[in-house]
């Protein structure tokens, strides 16, 4: 089966190099790249036809598959589309929580809340951050 999907992505390949323009085919060469665990490629491929959001589908896969470095490039990407955007900076510092950077959680907090500086769900968040960096000190 493997084999099977290897020359489908050869087909994608080719037809990519013809028509780069059409994100249909990024997005059928990526769910053959997910059917065989490369995810990275996987990821290239969504990225580049998702430009203006993010594409929550790859970040759980990456964030899954321990792809970290993938993910918060994923994240970044999208911040640096929309820097004015409080909900991406949100977005990214839970991932941070969730893989333990707290301090880059809390910095990108910081500049939600100066986008969104009465957003509760921010203001908890760090809070929460707070008390957390607190204890570990």
């Amino acid at each position: 089966m493997t084999k099977d999907i290897k020359e489908e992505i050869k087909e994608f390949d080719k037809l990519i190099k013809k028509y780069p323009y059409k994100k249909d085919l990024y997005i059928g060469r990526a769910m053959l790249y997910t059917k065989i665990k490369q995810y990275k490629k996987a990821a290239e491929d969504y990225t580049k036809v998702h430009t203006n959001y993010i594409s929550y589908d790859i970040l759980n896969i990456c964030e899954r598959d321990f792809l970290i470095n993938e993910a918060e490039e994923i994240y970044t990407k999208a911040i640096n589309k929309d820097k004015n955007d409080f909900a991406n900076y949100t977005r990214r510092a839970y991932f941070y929580m969730r893989i333990g950077e707290l301090k880059k959680a809390l910095t990108d907090c910081e500049t939600a809340l100066k986008i969104s500086p009465k957003n509760e769900i921010i203001l908890m968040i760090k809070g929460t951050l707070v008390k957390k960096l607190n204890t570990i000190k």
